[in-house]
């Protein structure tokens, strides 16, 4: 069976730079990464000769890949991923769907065993229908995180989205802003990015935490998917795919 699934290939043409995420599923895990692996990837993605000078690797864990019926085991819906960043020698024009998940053999020899190391980043991938709706909805979190710490935040994100459920906002409030008093200072820090060549997707960044925050029902990320889906917006593979065989 495969050890990791590739998926959310981003692909730089300008730089000469393709990243995706790779997410265990077997046993294996990713530490530094080397060039047999590294290549093994570029091979099972579609570019099996090209050549490359260097990679890097971002560690995080998503509830993006998560599967239905929901496990009681919070390792089986916050995935160990990396983002695999690959500086090429030359571009490439991959063909890949935005949908399409990549299972791949290839194994990280510097692996040595070691488990999952807390505190680790928890990461949201948010999927949109139109590139319009992207930005807007980029817009609306980055207003959300800039207004969380002000002295009446939900006053002022009413006027500006008065479509968002208040419950959802509240509760995405109280405890953004609960895990900020709680953590170190800036551990807790909401980031969001689009990486090229995807234009519909954000990837959005809640900070570092430990193992008890994923534990937690109703933690912060749960609360920013209902954010999400309040903006249009799915945020696992399966609500995103389900979307799409809809509509086709």
């Amino acid at each position: 069976m495969e050890n990791f699934i590739l998926w959310s290939v981003s692909s730089d043409e300008k730089n000469s730079e393709l990243s995706s995420f790779a997410t265990a599923v077997q046993i294996q895990r990713i530490n530094q990464g080397t060039q047999e692996a590294i290549a093994k990837m570029l091979n099972d993605l579609g570019s099996p000769e090209v050549s490359f000078e260097y990679w890097s690797i971002d560690r995080f864990v998503t509830d993006y890949l998560i599967d239905y019926p929901l496990s009681d085991d919070w390792k089986d819906i916050w995935t160990d991923t990396c983002e695999i960043t690959v500086q090429l020698s030359e571009p490439i024009n991959l063909k890949l769907k935005d949908t399409e998940l990549i299972r791949t053999f290839a194994r990280d020899t510097t692996w040595e065993g070691e488990p999952l190391q807390f505190p680790i980043k928890c990461v949201v991938v948010a999927d949109f229908s139109n590139p319009e709706s992207t930005v807007k909805a980029k817009e609306l979190l980055e207003l959300i995180g800039q207004l969380s710490e002000s002295a009446s935040p939900l006053d002022e994100l009413r006027v500006q989205i008065p479509y968002v459920s208040e419950m959802i906002l509240t509760n995405f409030l109280k405890e953004y802003q609960e895990q900020r008093r709680l953590q170190a200072k800036g551990a807790c820090e909401m980031s969001i990015r689009q990486r090229p060549g995807l234009p519909k997707q954000l990837v959005v960044s809640l900070g570092v935490f430990d193992e008890q925050f994923f534990i937690k029902e109703n933690n912060l990320a749960e609360w920013l998917s209902g954010l999400i889906h309040e903006l249009d917006g799915t945020a696992t593979w399966e609500e995103k795919t389900d979307i799409e065989v809809a509509i086709n």
